[in-house]
């Protein structure tokens, strides 16, 4: 996740992140079939399906970015990328109010489950990495040392 290079770390991340939403959508379809006429599982269902685009396209636009040479232009291109999806979520949650069926308090909670997932495997990778770098045979605390005498 932390190699030198930003692209196979974000690949491997976006394939954990899909594979996860892709585990709660399908509880979150269970639902829906057991349950038709909640409308609390319809805005889930709605909502994470749309997050899990968004961070499918932002990790498009990164990868695309990583090329582009001129700064002012890869800011443009995220911008405008952040853009579309704004409006993504903002179309979601419109319609979400419009259809009597769906939840839209439901929608944008489920807005959040392929970002919170996202991070939560960030710091779980960063977590493992740390302690798989450090040498458990010498995992004693260093004696502070100072220059000059004992005084000092």
């Amino acid at each position: 996740m932390l190699e030198s290079g930003i692209m196979p770390g974000l690949e491997a991340q976006l394939q954990r992140t899909v594979k996860s939403t892709a585990i709660i959508v399908a509880f979150i379809i269970l639902m829906v079939v057991l349950d038709i006429a909640n409308p609390v599982y319809k805005g889930l269902l709605v909502g994470t399906l749309v997050s899990l685009q968004n961070a499918i396209l932002l990790s498009r636009r990164i990868k695309k970015v990583a090329a582009i040479k001129d700064i002012g232009k890869a800011i443009s291109y995220m911008r405008r990328g952040f853009y579309i999806r704004l409006i993504i979520i903002m179309a979601t949650l419109w319609l979400s109010i419009k259809i009597p069926g769906i939840s839209v308090n439901a929608t944008a909670v489920g807005l959040f489950v392929a970002p919170v997932l996202s991070i939560s495997d960030f710091f779980i990778t960063v977590i493992k990495e740390s302690v798989l770098k450090q040498d458990p045979l010498n995992n004693k605390v260093k004696p502070f040392q100072r220059e000059g005498g004992e005084n000092a």
